[in-house]
């Protein structure tokens, strides 16, 4: 689900996507931006080419006794957004403006 949040004074918005159970933190990037962008996932850049897919799973994955992670948050470009991950259930954009 996206959610359209107006920050501060700013013009600026922001909005937040909340990772389903299940659903790889990849995948909610992707699918993220592409409701944004309101674009084809396939025809979109590929988020490899911006961050190791596996890799950021790996972060937000549940530990070996499969606890969860608590924590924790990583912020990268994609795609024309700043994308930043939180605790692996938050996918929050930003335009990224030139």
């Amino acid at each position: 689900m996206i959610e359209n949040e107006t920050t501060g004074h700013s013009t600026e918005s922001t909005l937040r996507y909340d990772v389903a159970d299940g659903e790889r933190v990849s995948e909610a990037v992707i699918a993220a931006v592409a409701d944004a962008a309101n674009a084809d996932p396939a025809r979109m850049d590929p988020l490899a080419d911006f961050v190791d897919p596996d890799a950021l799973d790996a972060i937000f994955a549940d530990r070996y006794d499969g606890t969860p992670r608590i924590g924790g948050t990583t912020r990268f470009p994609f795609s024309g957004y700043e994308v930043e991950v939180t605790d692996g259930r938050y996918v929050t954009l930003s335009a990224v403006t030139r």
